[in-house]
């Protein structure tokens, strides 16, 4: 089932319509946790014992660290969390990319061996719920937040389904506190997470759903078009990524919400960033906080005795954002594109250490040059290795990069209504719209009169303007 499926639609209407007429909190929890079982056997049902595994075993783990003060016996248990939670996630989503890679080094090295391959599936939404779990374990293990005491709890917490299958990845100290005090949604709550499933849903199914066929049509054969069309592929997959994610991310909190939980804004505006520092704090909001709190900073702390801190920050940097691209999929695309974002972090921490250009701050004329230079060098950053994203192999990603470069004038016009509007669409609201604006969050507090006009205009373009067939969602990969 995905959000936009009539499917959920009625299985989210029963899920509701059941937990208001629930007055006893421990039966809405058990009659959730089912649903949220139910709702993830709907995609696999062998992969459902995986994940209570994986929130019995870290549950149990958790409980450990908080009732011994034995720093080793801590310290393994930690450990032994971390390597089965990493080790679960290495073997179903890397296992195969390492054999292909093995077997590419042997057959160089002139060793002949037949293709290795492990006939294994893929657990949907394997990197989230992995995440999330180790998150918990590590707060519990540095005692930021209590341990659960509750398995039914954080089995609920692991496989809420609003945030399942893409995030955002919530940790412990933002869900676990709303499951045991279970505040019920009010009609303030109601309404505002209508608001987000209406905005999503017109990400998703107006401009997601409407740009991917044509945007699938120019990378399957980038060869056939010209530099125009390839550029306008390049910017409409941008637009599929972003609306696609960022769609399926205000469902989830729309849904959250009318349930009674909160979870963590995932997108803020990321196309309006002046850097690339700032693009990392408004795009995938809650991977770049995962990623900073949990592998950044202690790599940091781990190396602060170097004795060359830009060094330092920029190896650490490109560390993460390596990581952080392989964790998008087995592929060395990802790797790739991981490392341009991580070699741009670093350039842009380096600048702003060295201040070459601090001395021209307070001229008014550079500011604005500098403002719209590096709004425009962010956007080309955050756009371009999104080829890399986007291509199934790295020969297809260089082929379109190649030709795109070239900017060929033969070769099939394709002119994209839909990639036309989409693109137009997105920069306009980051142009026009001030970018720490909330839609979902302000609508709901403006006058009536006003409301029913938004919302009777989001409805339209929904009905009017919606795709019909609607697509999986990008990150369900992921």
């Amino acid at each position: 089932m995905i959000f936009t499926s009539l499917e959920f639609v009625l299985f989210f209407a029963l899920v509701f319509a059941v937990t208001r007429v629930l007055h006893n909190s421990s039966a809405e929890k058990w009659f959730l946790l089912a649903a949220s079982l139910a709702f993830y056997m709907s995609w696999s049902v062998p992969c459902v014992f995986l994940i209570i595994f994986t929130s019995v075993v870290d549950f149990s783990i958790a409980r450990h660290l908080s009732q011994t003060t034995d720093p080793i016996r801590r310290k393994r248990g930690l450990q032994t969390s971390l390597i089965l939670s990493l080790g679960l996630l290495g073997l179903f989503k890397y296992s195969n990319f390492l054999l292909e890679n093995l077997h590419a080094l042997c057959s160089l090295l002139g060793w002949k061996a037949g293709p290795w391959h492990l006939d294994i599936i893929l657990p949907p939404g394997i990197s989230f719920y992995t995440f999330g779990s180790m998150a918990y374990v590590l707060d519990v293990y540095y005692e930021r937040i209590p341990p659960c005491q509750s398995p039914r709890d954080y089995t609920l917490f692991n496989a809420l389904f609003p945030k399942l299958l893409s995030g955002p990845i919530t940790r412990g100290g933002e869900l676990l506190p709303q499951l045991e005090q279970r505040v019920r949604a009010g009609a303030d709550d109601i309404e505002m997470g209508l608001v987000y499933i209406l905005t999503g849903a017109v990400k998703k199914m107006v401009i997601a759903d409407q740009v991917a066929p044509h945007v699938n049509l120019i990378f399957s054969n980038p060869a056939q078009f010209d530099g125009l069309t390839l550029l306008m592929g390049l910017l409409g997959y941008t637009a599929q990524i972003y609306c696609d994610f960022s769609g399926y991310s205000d469902i989830a909190i729309g849904c959250a919400r009318l349930l009674g939980f909160r979870l963590p804004e995932n997108f803020q505006m990321p196309f309006s960033s002046r850097n690339i520092t700032e693009f990392w704090r408004r795009w995938h909001i809650s991977l770049s906080r995962w990623f900073r709190d949990y592998l950044f900073l202690p790599l940091e702390i781990a190396t602060r005795e170097n004795r060359y801190p830009a060094l330092r920050v920029s190896i650490n940097m490109m560390v993460t954002m390596l990581l952080c691209g392989l964790w998008h999929g087995p592929s060395w695309n990802f790797v790739i594109w991981g490392g341009i974002h991580g070699l741009a972090l670093s350039i842009h921490k380096l600048w702003t250490i060295w201040k070459p250009t601090a001395a021209l701050k307070n001229h008014r004329p550079y500011q604005r040059v500098a403002a719209c230079g590096s709004h425009l060098l962010t956007l080309g950053i955050a756009i371009f290795p999104m080829i890399f994203f986007r291509a199934p192999t790295f020969a297809s990603a260089m082929a379109y990069l190649h030709r795109l470069f070239a900017w060929p004038r033969t070769g099939t016009r394709l002119d994209s209504p839909y990639i036309l509007g989409a693109v137009v669409a997105l920069f306009l609201t980051h142009l026009v719209v001030r970018k720490d604006r909330n839609l979902p969050l302000e609508l709901p507090k403006i006058s009536l009169p006003w409301r029913i006009v938004g919302y009777s205009s989001l409805s339209l373009v929904l009905v009017l303007l919606g795709a019909s067939d609607s697509s999986p969602f990008v990150y369900f990969q992921f």
